[in-house]
């Protein structure tokens, strides 16, 4: 269990560093993400230091106002994702003399 909550609370971080490091690429103040959120720069402050608890609400509001794909905040690679489609609609198999049965 002590593995699996340093693990959640390295995420944590993670996400919130690259919160940090797109919101000071933007140009955005604490002060202008606070605004943007109904909340006050102080508690923003602390949100970004890990001081509160982000909520999955307020996670989702700062992506759309950083314009932040999920695989940059979560730190996805996308090549390492694959899909998968199915476009096969036979019906039966063929026997060998290439008739359906």
């Amino acid at each position: 269990m002590e593995n699996a909550n340093k693990e959640i609370k390295d995420s944590i971080e993670k996400i919130l560093r690259k919160i940090r490091e797109t919101r000071k690429q933007k140009g955005l103040s604490h002060e202008s993400m606070a605004h943007e959120l109904n909340m006050s720069a102080s508690s923003y402050n602390k949100l970004e230091r890990s001081e509160t608890t982000l909520s999955l609400e307020r996670l989702l509001k700062i992506k759309l106002i950083l314009d932040l794909p999920f695989s940059d905040l979560f730190e996805l690679k996308t090549s390492d994702i694959y899909n998968q489609d199915l476009k096969d609609n036979a019906i039966g198999h063929l026997d060998s003399n290439d008739n359906t049965i």
